[in-house]
């Protein structure tokens, strides 16, 4: 069957941090330098170019200094100079073709096509000469046209145009040498960024190695923080991230593990009891027998559920800022549900179980369940260890809220302890787990408040335990 949270096939294994920073940091550094290269390149071309335009001008002047008028005819007399001007060109071959300002043909070929003056005509060299691209003997050649003056026999003839051809054999050559030697460099630059870039990114990412080396060496029970050498700022949040992770997960281990210890140590003892008192009803005869056996499981049963509940309330208040967020309670709200919601055990066991609210409304910051199970360990441990007829008030005010009731009331000198867990301050014959004040004094801590316990109250009885914020 294919895993639905993938598209089918194998599993897409994801790029290594490594491949994605060479990635990410080569494929723009290749396209800046190809764009560099372009760039590069373009102006190379456009230097030789304006370098053989020099020497193709030079041509053109050459030739210009050559011409004069004879007899009504132009003359040219080529010295040695512009002949081997012409025959030995840097590797590429002249043509040159001299005509009227108006294009009648003077001299040279006839066929060389003129360069067309594309715009406004510019100065360059100190003489009027523009160039252009054209084709002369199916071949590409390069153009330079030159407006030159000779003293002829009338001023109409003094202006001529001098044009100069040039194949493009020599240009080809260097632009192809600069093509090549900017590719080359380029590349070669490119090698060197990218081994440059992949030693960076080892180093980079060394930290991460060191730290998954220290998380694989920890034990199974250690959840100390990691602090890896060298961590670049940019990890630090992640690390600290990971960190509190582990912090938090080895609380909530601890807080498991000591509910499972507790519970194993507290619940054998009323499991064990249960087994013999139903193995002592399944051997009796007696029907009276029995039935006081079955009642006496029935009641350690309770006390097994009891100390169940009392557990997981103790293993959820210690988990609490884990699992719940602060919110404003209305204690006066909090203590008429939870009092309502005794009321028909109160009566049952003959007890007066009263709300007394002595503000209208008392607000806080925290956690409405866990309140809820403070005040409610406080009213079950009244009615749990009150005699019948016991009277039980729920008092709230400006501060807090508080449980007093006029049972037998605790002795003295149980009043440093019976806030700990598993403590017992009842008498022997009374069932109890020990843990209903234990819960309350945790969820206070986790909300930032307090607990009392005044015993006796009045005539050496009653017990008022009291939660209060102190900063109210």
């Amino acid at each position: 069957m294919t895993d639905p949270g993938s598209s089918g096939g194998s599993p897409r294994v994801a790029a290594s941090l490594r491949r994605r920073l060479l990635v990410w940091i080569l494929w723009p550094l290749m396209g800046l330098i190809g764009v560099n290269a372009w760039v590069g390149y373009g102006n190379a071309v456009q230097a030789a170019n304006e370098a053989y335009d020099r020497s193709l001008y030079l041509a053109a002047r050459t030739l210009a200094e050559e011409l004069e008028w004879r007899d009504g005819r132009l003359q040219l007399e080529v010295l040695k100079g512009a002949g081997y001007l012409f025959e030995n060109h840097t590797g590429s071959r002249l043509f040159y073709k001299v005509t009227s300002i108006d294009g009648q043909w003077l001299g040279g070929d006839a066929t060389l096509p003129s360069a067309p003056l594309r715009g406004t005509s510019s100065v360059r060299y100190f003489a009027l000469v523009h160039f252009d691209d054209g084709v002369y003997l199916n071949q590409a050649v390069r153009l330079a046209e030159l407006t030159h003056v000779v003293q002829g026999p009338v001023p109409a003839q003094s202006l001529i145009k001098i044009t100069v051809g040039e194949t493009m054999e020599a240009r080809q050559q260097l632009i192809q040498r600069i093509l090549w030697d900017t590719l080359g460099s380029q590349g070669l630059l490119l090698l060197v960024a990218a081994l440059l870039v992949f030693w960076g990114v080892q180093r980079g990412i060394r930290p991460l190695e060191a730290f998954r080396q220290q998380l694989t060496r920890k034990a199974d029970d250690d959840f100390s923080p990691i602090q890896p050498p060298d961590l670049p700022r940019e990890l630090r949040p992640l690390i600290d991230a990971l960190n509190s992770y582990l912090e938090r997960l080895g609380r909530l281990i601890d807080i498991r593990k000591r509910f499972l210890d507790n519970a194993a140590h507290q619940l054998r003892t009323p499991l064990t009891v249960l087994k013999t008192q139903l193995t002592l009803a399944q051997r009796s005869t007696e029907p009276a027998q029995t039935q006081a056996l079955v009642t006496a499981a029935r009641q350690t049963t309770d006390d097994a559920v009891r100390l169940t509940d009392q557990l997981l309330a103790m293993t959820r208040a210690e988990h609490a800022p884990e699992m719940h967020s602060p919110e404003t309670v209305d204690l006066v709200a909090l203590a008429k549900r939870v009092t309502q919601e005794h009321l028909l055990r109160a009566h049952q066991a003959g007890d007066d179980l009263g709300l007394e609210a002595l503000v209208a409304h008392c607000e806080v910051q925290g956690v409405d369940l866990l309140l809820h199970e403070a005040l409610s360990n406080l009213i079950d441990n009244a009615l749990h260890h009150g005699p019948a007829g016991t009277h039980i008030t729920v008092r709230v005010d400006e501060a807090g809220f508080e449980v007093q009731d006029d049972g037998p009331g605790i002795a003295p000198e149980h009043h440093a302890h019976v806030f700990e867990r598993f403590y017992r301050a009842a008498p022997s014959g009374v069932a109890g787990s020990g843990l209903g004040l234990a819960i309350v004094k945790e969820i206070a801590s986790q909300h930032g408040a307090e607990v009392q316990v005044t015993s006796p109250v009045s005539e050496g009885r009653g017990t008022v335990i009291r939660m209060h914020w102190p900063q109210r």
